[in-house]
């Protein structure tokens, strides 16, 4: 039985087509945080501190590369072909140190660990329980941290936020700003506290005292 030349052709090249497609790389954008250009020191601190930010944790489900979309109250759906552009957990961990660092200047800001015998500040550890866009074209964070006096190792304060930062669009450029804004006002409130914190050790001290 003769082979029809033609429909070896066409089968050839339909069989190459499909190969091609399996082994097309699919497209993939990525994004990073950003901390807003003008950021300004809050007033009335009472002296320069030592600030340490982390350990900051992320919960598990945002521990892998894709941004995460919140559909409803249980369901959430990763985004195919919209990573973040590194580690997650590095990436809020670095603008958190930036934004706490130019909402104190002139104290410095470091990350944890860091090894600084004697000093006098605070450390703040977060844990990131929501990271997320959301159908109502919202970015929503939610962070559990503590503030530990960097001497004695005790707990000053133990709070919760719960952050939510309107999208310009839908698109996922303005996701990942959102989500660096509320990065931003994370920062703000921990380093509000701070400030609070060493105001009131000041005028407990004694020897602030007339």
């Amino acid at each position: 039985m003769k082979t029809n030349p033609f429909l070896s052709i066409f089968l050839t090249c339909s069989l190459l087509g499909t190969l091609s497609g399996c082994f097309q790389a699919k497209s993939v954008q990525q994004y990073t945080l950003s901390s807003a250009p003008s950021i300004q020191a809050l007033p009335q601190q009472v002296r320069p501190m030592t600030i340490l930010i982390g350990p900051v944790k992320v919960a598990s489900y945002l521990d892998q590369p894709r941004m995460v979309k919140r559909y409803g109250a249980t369901r959430i759906d990763t985004i195919p072909g919209r990573e973040w552009a590194g580690d997650l957990t590095e990436m809020i961990s670095n603008q958190l140190v930036a934004d706490v660092g130019s909402l104190l200047k002139p104290s410095p800001v470091y990350p944890y660990p860091v090894t600084i015998a004697g000093i006098e500040g605070r450390r703040a550890a977060i844990d990131i329980l929501r990271f997320e866009g959301s159908e109502d074209k919202t970015a929503t964070i939610e962070a559990r941290w503590l503030l530990f006096d960097l001497q004695d190792k005790s707990i000053i304060k133990a709070h919760s936020s719960l952050l939510h930062v309107p999208l310009a669009d839908d698109s996922y450029e303005s996701l990942a700003t959102a989500l660096s804004q509320g990065l931003t006002l994370l920062s703000q409130e921990i380093a509000e506290a701070a400030i609070s914190s060493e105001k009131m050790n000041k005028t407990e001290d004694p020897r602030t005292k007339k």
